[in-house]
């Protein structure tokens, strides 16, 4: 039966499994720009910018994962509404920003990042609203703590 460990430590696991799939993205990144836009002369002047954007795009995914990781990990240890949770929550949104200007500038010479700059923004928006709620639940918390 499916239960609320089990969900969570997918999550864990899926976190893990996506910062390994980075690394490698991020060690065949030549190979894959290469196999996604081919070897025509014409095309190869973007060869070089694709996979600097993907370079500079991977320092702040693998810090989310890292941080997500760890927002994981305090859950699962029954350590939920606590500051960190949400300094790992901030981080992550603006890791999700980052990620958001370097694919906005790389938009001018390949449009479709202008796309995945968006859905960053949004991605950090819907982050920034989970940890102003956590900042809440936290502070309720604390007034509830010192309650007799």
């Amino acid at each position: 039966m499916w239960n609320y460990s089990k969900s969570l430590t997918l999550s864990i696991f899926c976190t893990r499994l996506f910062a390994v799939l980075l690394a490698v993205g991020v060690c065949a990144a030549p190979t894959i720009v290469s196999w996604y836009f081919g070897d025509a002369p014409a095309i190869q002047a973007l060869h070089l910018p694709f996979r600097i954007t993907i370079y500079l795009c991977a320092v702040p995914g693998f810090f989310l994962l890292y941080c997500l990781n760890t927002l994981l990990i305090n859950i699962r240890a029954g350590s939920v509404f606590v500051l960190v949770n949400t300094k790992m929550l901030r981080m992550i949104s603006w890791t999700c920003i980052a990620v958001g200007v370097i694919t906005f500038g790389s938009g001018f010479y390949y449009a479709s990042f202008f796309i995945v700059a968006v859905a960053c923004a949004f991605f950090a928006l819907i982050i920034r609203v989970i940890k102003n709620v956590f900042e809440q639940a936290i502070e309720l918390k604390s007034e509830n703590d010192f309650t007799i």
